[in-house]
């Protein structure tokens, strides 16, 4: 919190416990429907998905040689390898 942030007052403590309370159902409602969406997506839409992704990449001003994109395709991996796909 930056110092210009106020602790929360009761009215804001509630409604912060509401919006947890909610994404404690709906978070898990959102994550399924997004498997089933991935489950049901063709390979080619996975390599256009994949493309549009690579396309936002770009180098910073001190080129780390690509090492962002390392990063994703290992979370990706790890990723498979918990859904049981190697």
């Amino acid at each position: 919190m930056g110092s210009d942030s106020a602790p929360l007052d009761e009215h804001g403590r509630a409604g912060m416990k509401r919006w947890l309370d909610n994404w404690r159902i709906v978070g898990p409602l959102l994550e399924q429907e997004r498997a089933e969406r991935v489950a049901r997506m063709t390979d080619e839409e996975a390599r256009r998905h994949a493309r549009d992704l690579e396309a936002l990449w770009r180098p910073s001003d001190i080129d780390d040689m690509g090492s962002e994109l390392v990063t994703h395709q290992r979370w990706f991996m790890r990723a498979a390898r918990v859904a049981g796909r190697r």
